[in-house]
């Protein structure tokens, strides 16, 4: 199951294509197990992709072979069921997209630098950017977070400013989150430092950023502060609650498009400053391994862990995801704890810290609110 889900969205992505070789692994699926492989796809969220990878296979060689161990008839209906999936997808970001301009015109109006981070921006690396699963909207307004905040009431949005490190904002039917800050800064001085170096790397001449599109002048990141803020961002995901498949491609196609604009050197040395260099590494060798994709700088990059399968299979079948549970503050507060010593492997053996200077951490800044 897995190597056909793999050779799939390796197809999806554009970084193989079609094979005989490819066929001959799907082609055994019978369909119970297309189903599963459906499940699997969804709940790691690229389920579109995968989807794109099956198309492109029949293009290439026909339903008929490629649905060889199951009814085609019900092949069809299936397909047909899925297809309807990926048009919610289609349209759901479509809708972010609309409202995320909207709001973002209304912030510019007034003065407001507005960049996109994550999601959205995520999207604008893959072959069909409408086929990432979308998310909520994160965007960084520089100076003017409170500003931003205020802005968005007048325009008849619902704010919510409990929280330090970003506001959520719920406009015309999408959730803005609107960071203050990248990092969780009450993570002691290690947090404060990396939130730091972050906002530093956006220092840059406004050369760096590009633009999303002509029509909306919403600021993409610079890749170098992309690079450094993609792996973060992951690592914190993977230690604290656990990683999706969608975040694992994300730093794929941005591998793929921007390899040869990273300061790979200087990258490697904030992800050992910041203990993110085991992560990353793996992260990378799972892109070339099992996603596809086609390492040029390999003098620079690194393309190998003793760690990759050991992260790839946690992405693949841990499941104790806390943020978005829909539980309390108090429920979410005690599964990170409890997270924090059943997968102590993470912290000690990928982030390099103690599980017990972690509870320290998130006990202090609990406390004394330290950000």
């Amino acid at each position: 199951m897995e190597e056909s889900l793999f050779a799939l969205i390796r197809i999806g992505l554009d970084t193989e294509q079609p094979s005989e070789y490819v066929l001959s692994a799907v082609a055994t699926l019978k369909g119970k197990q297309w189903r599963m492989l459906k499940e699997i796809a969804q709940k790691q969220g690229v389920s579109a992709v995968v989807l794109d990878g099956i198309n492109n296979l029949c293009v290439a060689y026909g339903q008929e072979r490629v649905c060889a161990s199951t009814s085609l008839e019900r092949w069809k209906d299936f397909v047909a069921e899925w297809s309807g999936d990926m048009i919610v997808t289609e349209q759901a970001n479509l809708q972010q997209q609309e409202v995320m301009s909207d709001l973002a015109a209304a912030w510019m109006a007034k003065g407001c630098r507005v960049m996109l981070m994550k999601g959205q921006a995520n999207g604008t690396f893959y072959p069909k950017p409408e086929h990432r699963s979308p998310g909520d909207i994160d965007c960084y307004l520089f100076e003017n977070y409170s500003r931003g905040n205020e802005i968005a009431r007048e325009a008849g949005a619902l704010v919510d400013e409990s929280w330090y490190k970003h506001s959520q904002i719920h406009y015309k039917g999408e959730l803005f989150e609107n960071h203050q800050y990248f990092v969780h800064t009450r993570d002691g001085k290690r947090g404060k430092s990396l939130e730091k170096e972050l906002e530093a790397a956006l220092n840059v001449p406004e050369k760096e950023f590009s633009i999303l599109n002509s029509q909306c002048l919403i600021l993409m990141p610079p890749v170098q502060w992309n690079a450094m803020f993609l792996t973060y961002h992951a690592c914190a995901h993977f230690v604290s609650e656990g990683l999706r498949l969608k975040q694992i491609l994300d730093w794929a196609m941005f591998l793929k498009t921007h390899q040869n604009d990273v300061d790979w050197p200087q990258f490697y040395a904030f992800c050992e400053r910041h203990h993110l260099k085991r992560f990353v590494d793996a992260m990378t060798d799972i892109a070339v391994k099992y996603l596809g994709v086609n390492v040029t700088q390999e003098a620079q990059i690194a393309t190998g862990s003793p760690y990759t399968d050991k992260i790839l299979h946690s992405a693949l079948y841990d499941e104790d995801y806390v943020f978005g549970s829909g539980e309390g503050s108090w429920h979410n507060r005690w599964h990170l704890i409890r997270n924090l010593f059943h997968y102590r492997w993470k912290y000690e053996e990928i982030y390099q810290t103690s599980v017990w200077k972690q509870l320290w951490w998130y006990a202090t800044g609990f406390l004394f609110k330290t950000e």
